[in-house]
């Protein structure tokens, strides 16, 4: 991994009654950044059904994305951004068009210290 990248944090969860979660994979997400040397441009935590794009998390993401002023997205897993396949893919091509990385928990390994 390339240090030095600027990272945007996002986290979802789907109801109220899963809240803790999302402080959850916050640490989980931030102690990677740590790890690995990047910087933390944003976090965004949103309660939502992840069926769409039209939440103030996902506009302040996507904005990010189009302003170039990031260079990864890390998040839990692929599903806490959306739901849908074709949506994800959708996503995925915009990121591509700005030069932005999706990268998951496991798509991340350390070597064993």
């Amino acid at each position: 991994m390339m240090e030095d990248l600027r990272a945007f944090l996002f986290c979802r969860v789907l109801g109220n009654e899963a809240r803790g979660l999302l402080d959850y994979q916050e640490e989980v997400l931030r102690k990677i950044v740590q790890r690995l040397n990047w910087k933390i441009v944003a976090c965004s935590k949103e309660i939502g059904s992840g069926k769409s794009f039209d939440s103030w998390s996902m506009e302040k993401l996507i904005h990010y994305i189009v302003t170039e002023n990031i260079d990864v997205i890390l998040v839990y897993d692929k599903t806490r951004l959306c739901i849908y396949d074709d949506l994800y893919a959708e996503f995925k091509m915009l990121c591509e068009m700005h030069h932005v990385q999706i990268l998951t928990m496991d798509q991340i390994s350390f070597p064993h210290t």
